[in-house]
């Protein structure tokens, strides 16, 4: 017999959840420097991944 091995395939129907700035700001794991990043780099009104935060949060340090 052959080892089978069990994988999981995402698809694009699996997105990412999204986030407000509120609620991103709210989550532990960004420093309270980050946080205060997300209100200079974020738009209110308009939902982020968690990577895409981190990404604008990344660029905006790059660029000081």
């Amino acid at each position: 017999m052959e080892d089978q091995k069990d994988t999981v395939k995402t698809t694009k129907s699996e997105a990412e959840p999204t986030y407000t700035k509120l609620g991103l700001k709210n989550d532990s794991s960004f420093s309270i420097v980050d946080r205060d990043i997300m209100n200079i780099v974020l738009d209110d009104g308009k939902e982020y991944t968690l990577a895409a935060a981190k990404q604008a949060i990344k660029e905006f340090k790059e660029g000081i």
